[in-house]
């Protein structure tokens, strides 16, 4: 009690400081309410207010969700979460609001809200325009000039950090993986040399969990409140001190680069290189430039690492479906000289199945395609969304629907691809087929977002996956640990499922003659 006593008193000018606006911002929630709302049916109801609603939430989410989506196929709902109220949006009207402009529903502050932007001094729009040009303009459109060296760089890594497997042997899989991501993806983002620092290593792997662990311990307190929890987050200062550090390690190197700039040497195809070349025109600091490769390893790494995690536990309990893929890609590389060109990926139709319906099974969170609006907008059914509300989709839900997939309980590996052949069922009558590739979008799935604001890094991350999926399944079996037969159950947090980062998977290299 003496401890806490203490911190409270030193604390106390700040606590001061921002009673008034507390309080001000209390009376005015109390007072203005949720009338704009209240023809939205609101699901939850029955725990109480709002705070307790929120606190059920906690604890409850994924039924909460369940329970609006059974009830409310073809209309809005709404529930109170972490941050308050949210009106979830069917899937029905999600093609009417992808249409209207950002100054109505506006991705930008819905970041704000979700990630807690303002308190932990990221999400600066500039340098957020800055990181989706250098994905679009550069990654995106490199693809095809840059995957000969991601593909070498794929093959150096699994040996690099798988052991020599020359018998059967226990591999932890998802650290594994993700120094392979971080190496990988690094090769491009920061260079072949500079990726396999330890201190690159660490910080492009370790800033994300940090980020996470921040935004998941200052949500703890109501959001009215937060003001006063981040004094007493330390996960807050953890992770501007990893923003220093990296500063710290991009300074000499941003210093080098120029100084061969000017001395007109050719310089590296690396996302760091495509940064520095248009610094000036956005006007960022050196500083900004390395938060900027943070957000771009916060975006990419962690996300392809949970992918490929979630297909190996997949794959390996059903070995009859990997000797198809490896069939599969022995035949698409004998046709493309031995080599996994961008044409070689993309013929790699089944992995492309086996990648989605892994994704469509584990869709990892159950919302997507957070918006906040910003202006009032009646929709055409008379929805009204008032400003200043979250609005979602139950993506989860939706891809695990009996009328969007027939035997959606059922793990298919070839649903995707039979959906794109033509040969079974398509209860969405898609006029495109190619609708159903693993990078495409659509009201119906969106694990990549939908509309303008969709993940503009997909592409890049599809052809990783592939990459390093084709690599292993190649060169070596899998199978399960003695004595496992089942799928690795995934881990809820909240309503978010992740795989198991604890778990094993044996490895043997593949016997050749």
């Amino acid at each position: 009690m003496s401890q806490v006593m203490s911190l409270l008193s030193e604390r106390a000018p700040v606590l001061a400081s921002i009673a008034i606006v507390l309080l001000t911002a209390f009376v005015v929630t109390f007072l203005v309410g949720g009338a704009e709302v209240s023809a939205i049916p609101l699901i939850g109801g029955e725990y109480g207010g709002a705070e307790k609603r929120r606190k059920a939430f906690i604890t409850n989410g994924l039924d909460f969700y369940k329970k609006g989506y059974e009830l409310f196929r073809s209309k809005a709902y709404r529930l109170t979460a972490l941050d308050g109220d949210r009106i979830v949006l069917p899937r029905n009207l999600i093609e009417e609001v992808r249409r209207l402009p950002d100054d109505v529903i506006n991705i930008n502050k819905a970041f704000d809200i979700m990630n807690e932007q303002k308190l932990l001094k990221m999400g600066d729009p500039k340098t957020t325009e800055f990181l989706i040009h250098i994905i679009r303009g550069d990654l995106t459109r490199g693809l095809v000039r840059i995957n000969p060296r991601l593909s070498a760089e794929t093959a150096q890594t699994i040996h690099e950090e798988l052991p020599p497997c020359e018998d059967w042997t226990s591999v932890v899989v998802y650290p594994t993986v993700l120094r392979m991501v971080a190496k990988i993806s690094g090769a491009i983002f920061i260079g072949p040399e500079l990726c396999r620092s330890e201190v690159y290593l660490s910080a492009s792997t370790g800033y994300t969990l940090d980020f996470i662990n921040a935004v998941t311990n200052i949500k703890r307190w109501s959001r009215r409140w937060r003001w006063i929890g981040r004094y007493f987050t330390p996960e807050i200062g953890k992770l501007f001190a990893e923003r220093r550090k990296a500063h710290d390690f991009l300074r000499p190197i941003l210093e080098q680069r120029r100084q061969a700039m000017q001395a007109g040497h050719d310089m590296p195809d690396d996302a760091l290189q495509w940064m520095l070349n248009r610094q000036d025109e956005y006007g960022l600091s050196d500083k900004v430039l390395a938060e900027t490769q943070l957000n771009l390893s916060m975006a990419a790494i962690h996300t392809t690492t949970l992918t490929v995690t979630m297909i190996l536990y997949d794959l390996v309990v059903r070995p009859d479906i990997i000797l198809e893929l490896r069939k599969e890609i022995d035949a698409v590389l004998a046709a493309n000289d031995g080599v996994m060109t961008s044409q070689a990926l993309f013929q790699m139709k089944l992995l492309d199945s086996v990648m989605k319906e892994s994704q469509r099974v584990n869709p990892g969170s159950i919302v997507r395609f957070q918006r906040y609006v910003d202006k009032p907008v009646t929709l055409s059914d008379g929805t009204h969304l008032p400003a200043g509300y979250m609005i979602e989709a139950a993506h989860a839900l939706t891809v695990q629907d009996s009328d969007v997939f027939r035997n959606p309980e059922t793990f298919d590996p070839r649903r995707f691809l039979d959906l794109r052949n033509g040969t079974s069922e398509d209860l969405l009558q898609y006029k495109n087929r190619e609708q159903y590739q693993f990078v495409t979008v659509t009201k119906d799935f969106m694990h990549f977002g939908y509309g303008r604001h969709a993940c503009p890094g997909r592409f890049f991350a599809a052809n990783e996956i592939k990459l390093i999926l084709a690599r292993i399944l190649l060169e070596y079996d899998v199978r399960m640990p003695d004595g496992v037969t089942e799928r690795y159950a995934n881990l809820a947090m909240g309503t978010d499922a992740f795989p198991d980062p604890t778990k094993e998977i044996m490895f043997k290299k593949v016997e050749t003659s």
